[in-house]
């Protein structure tokens, strides 16, 4: 029987090496936020895969108005960012049930491909 799968998404970067107005997650790449176009590729290789977004609590507000705005209807956990990304990803672990199958994706990260996801689920469906 397969085992519940979550992706944990981290944008919880505030993106300042990168010097632009705002972080590199909400950068728009041909007309999408880069953090649109990674959790699509999670969607569109799992269908039912449990999304868990991870942001800096000062872009929730705004991740969730451009989502609205952009008719992206995703249902998704929104789970504060930590002082770490140690901490952050604690964070979203903590909305995990036990069992579960966990990916943990860098947000704006979102070349992955929807074969190496469905593979990486697969091998990881092997492990005990």
């Amino acid at each position: 029987m397969s085992r519940k799968k979550y992706a944990i998404i981290m944008a919880a970067g505030s993106g300042t090496r990168m010097g632009a107005e705002m972080p590199k997650q909400f950068i728009e790449l041909e007309g999408k936020a880069i953090l649109q176009r990674t959790i699509e590729v999670f969607l569109n290789a799992c269908p039912g895969v449990n999304i868990i977004t991870v942001l800096p609590e000062s872009h929730m507000d705004y991740w969730r108005q451009y989502c609205l705005d952009r008719n992206f209807i995703c249902p998704q956990a929104l789970v504060k960012g930590g002082i770490t990304r140690f901490h952050s990803v604690r964070n979203a672990l903590a909305k995990v049930p036990e069992g579960a199958l966990v990916a943990v994706h860098d947000g704006v990260r979102p070349m992955i491909t929807v074969s190496k996801i469905r593979e990486l689920y697969g091998l990881a469906e092997t492990c005990p």
